[in-house]
């Protein structure tokens, strides 16, 4: 019986942690996101200077690891939340401009290197 549950501990303990090893090579830990990372994932999908506020939106609609913060006629702001992950790194802001309808400014920079007071606008 002590032979049984101990080759059933061990049997436990052993599909316990590959599962937890196949967990995290599927990818279910989170990206930590680089400037790179979000102009990569931004070109792909053609979004640019003079591209519509629409696609803009779309484009934040169909990736969810990025919050929108402020949301109008006149800009866009928004953030990939690293910090989230691990406190320890820096959030990066995405900020749009929009001039008759049309992206006129498009930054992705983090906090301390951003034109205005961008984390401000995400509570």
């Amino acid at each position: 019986m002590k032979g049984s549950l101990l080759a059933l501990a061990v049997l436990f303990s052993v599909c316990g942690c590959s599962s937890k090893q196949s967990a995290i090579a599927g990818g279910s830990v989170p990206k930590i996101y680089e400037l790179s990372d979000i102009d990569k994932e931004l070109k792909e999908v053609g979004i640019q200077l003079e591209s519509t506020r629409e696609s803009l939106r779309n484009f934040f609609k169909s990736h969810p690891h990025y919050e929108v913060c402020h949301d109008t006629e006149v800009n866009l702001v928004a953030r990939a939340r690293n910090s989230k992950i691990d406190p320890k790194v820096h959030d990066l802001y995405i900020s749009a401009v929009y001039r008759d309808g049309k992206i006129s400014n498009l930054d992705i920079s983090p906090p301390e290197f951003s034109a205005g007071n961008l984390p401000s606008y995400c509570h």
